[in-house]
């Protein structure tokens, strides 16, 4: 499998920005997109970068600053600049500063990804003729996210976006999906590794926390995981502390970051969460996509986690075969990227060999495979209401009994969802967690 080259796009146009974005991840690069130079040196800073395809007046920007650097990062990265026109003289003092190539208009797709792709064969001859074995999880991650599908880049380039502004950010997706770590890349991205980054649990007691020292900084991320669960008396206190942060005295450079593992309006619908909390903190939301949605990121996703979990556990290199890397492909993972990594340690721990199999993956996920096509047996003139309680109860087994994606995947609302469980005492068989 040929890893995707990470191009760096600097362009300040958004409408060509954009189409060149497109144009490149159709063809299977990734693309990382920026509008100017500040941008451009922090992701250089932060990642590692193939090619990169920068507007010329951006390049000559501070004497060449951000070509020097980039050439300091990575000496092998190409360069190709794009300007206005090809003026000769100019073009030579590019090409002597070690720009790969220089593009003029007309910018038709077509050249744009010839050049491209001509940048990409002359890495691919710079590796063989030097033997580089480039370290495997660069090509593919970002901020140490790892994913090459379309919506993990999506997300990537809204995390470098939402960076740059200070409003508070509501990070939406289900249990083990990565939302922390997305909070700690705009931390990153925004700050650096100096500054603070404080983690506020919403489901725990929080007794006397908006009056403690604890949020008391100046400068840095208050990341309240899982707000969700936070009981009404303490969503008023924290209205009042962040309005204050906003609005008060206590301003300062920090950044609000707000998890929940459902829809807050789900929450606000019930009466469970205050809507004026949910539109303070709503101001720019990202949902983030559960596994099953980026089924294309899984092999990457297993290749970094047995490289891993090998190291953690001082073994050797350890491989999966084609077959069970197909059947982790398929299942549908309820517990999302944390379900497959705690899964894989188990596979490895447990396994006398240097290569997983079948045999190795937990039965339950084999099982689960068949749930998924509707394999479920009900034998003919089953009365209706105990085939509609047969299909409750194998469909929470099926989503580890989380009632939002269980009510999703039957199509029913939450709240009919909950009454069918009072009715059928599904809820004596059914763990307390929702």
């Amino acid at each position: 499998m040929k890893l995707p080259r990470k191009v760096l796009l600097i362009e300040d146009d958004i409408l060509l920005r954009e189409r060149w974005e497109n144009l490149l991840r159709d063809e299977g690069y990734y693309v990382i997109a920026v509008w100017n130079r500040s941008l451009a040196l922090n992701c250089l800073e932060k990642e590692e970068i193939d090619i990169m395809l920068i507007e010329e007046e951006v390049l000559s920007e501070n004497s060449f600053e951000l070509l020097a650097f980039a050439r300091q990062r990575f000496p092998d990265m190409v360069v190709v600049v794009t300007g206005r026109e090809e003026n000769p003289s100019r073009v030579r003092e590019l090409l002597a500063k070690g720009v790969y190539e220089y593009l003029a208009p007309p910018f038709t797709p077509s050249r744009i990804l010839s050049v491209i792709r001509r940048a990409d064969d002359h890495l691919t001859l710079l590796e063989e003729n030097k033997d580089l074995r480039r370290k495997f999880t660069h090509r593919f991650s970002f901020a140490g996210i790892t994913g090459v599908s379309e919506k993990m880049q999506r997300i990537f380039n809204l995390i470098l976006q939402v960076s740059q502004v200070k409003r508070p950010v509501l990070l939406v997706g289900e249990q083990g999906t990565g939302k922390e770590m997305v909070a700690r890349a705009i931390h990153r991205y925004a700050f650096g590794e100096e500054k603070p980054f404080v983690r506020i649990l919403c489901g725990a007691t929080l007794q006397g926390l908006f009056q403690g020292d604890i949020l008391r900084i100046e400068e840095g991320t208050l990341y309240f995981e899982d707000v969700h669960l936070l009981a009404l008396p303490f969503q008023a206190e924290l209205l009042e502390f962040l309005e204050e942060h906003r609005f008060g005295r206590r301003g300062g450079n920090v950044r609000i970051i707000a998890s929940s593992e459902i829809p807050l309006e789900e929450r606000v619908a019930q009466g469970a969460f205050r809507n004026d909390l949910y539109y303070f903190l709503s101001v720019i939301k990202i949902e983030i996509p559960p596994l099953r949605e980026r089924k294309e990121d899984i092999p990457f996703l297993v290749d970094q986690f047995l490289r891993d979990i090998a190291e953690e556990t001082g073994r050797g290199p350890v491989r999966i075969d084609r077959e069970a890397l197909k059947i982790l492909i398929e299942y549908d993972w309820p517990g999302n990227v944390v379900e497959l990594k705690n899964t894989l340690e188990g596979m490895v721990i447990l396994s006398q060999s240097d290569v997983l199999t079948p045999e190795d993956i937990p039965e339950h996920i084999r099982r689960g495979n068949l749930l998924r096509e509707g394999v479920i047996g009900i034998r003919l003139g089953t009365p209706l209401k105990e085939v509609e309680k047969l299909l409750i109860r194998e469909t929470l087994k099926a989503h580890r009994f989380n009632k939002t994606r269980t009510a999703q995947a039957l199509g029913i609302s939450l709240r009919t969802l909950y009454r069918k469980i009072e009715e059928y005492h599904l809820d004596e068989e059914t763990p307390q967690k929702t």
